[in-house]
């Protein structure tokens, strides 16, 4: 049986709302689930009937670092975030960066949706701020050699 993530919670306030259904917490926020770790300035948290969180919105300063499920190191920063729990999913909005740690991946937009749990990024630009991809080519350029040994390697057994 996998053991249960705990979420550890530092702040200097929080202030609970149980008809609203919402926590805020303010000052130094410094959230952190598993490895996943998130700091911002603020942080509302939305719960459900059952006081379970279904989604966070971070406000201001906002820095994040999280582990894809498919084994991906990937840091950012936006002035505001919200990540749906049901999805797993982080919507990064306004001076957004997302960076894949130890690689030259990196990913700039005025709004990049992440999946935590499917590892895509969707990226959008505004007006004056075009999207801006950065990848290593030489990354891209193994995984296709990967690719065609496989298929290589598949034609070869046929009989």
């Amino acid at each position: 049986m996998p053991l249960k993530e705990t979420l550890e919670v530092t702040a200097d306030k929080f202030l609970a709302n149980d008809q609203k259904k919402t926590t805020i917490i303010q000052g130094n926020v410094h959230i952190k689930k598993g490895k996943d770790t998130l700091t911002a300035n603020k942080v509302i948290i939305y719960t459900n009937n059952k006081r379970k969180p279904t989604k966070y919105e971070a406000i201001g300063d906002v820095h994040f670092h999280l582990f894809t499920e498919d084994g991906r190191e990937v840091k950012g920063h936006s002035d505001r975030l919200i990540y749906d729990a049901l999805k797993q999913e982080y919507r990064l909005l306004q001076n957004a960066v997302v960076n894949e740690v130890g690689k030259v991946n990196s990913v700039k937009g005025e709004e990049i949706i992440l999946s935590k749990e499917h590892g895509y990024a969707d990226v959008l630009g505004g007006k004056d701020k075009p999207a801006t991809f950065i990848f290593d080519m030489e990354d891209i350029q193994k995984e296709q050699k990967k690719q065609k040994a496989k298929k290589h390697a598949k034609q070869q057994s046929k009989p």
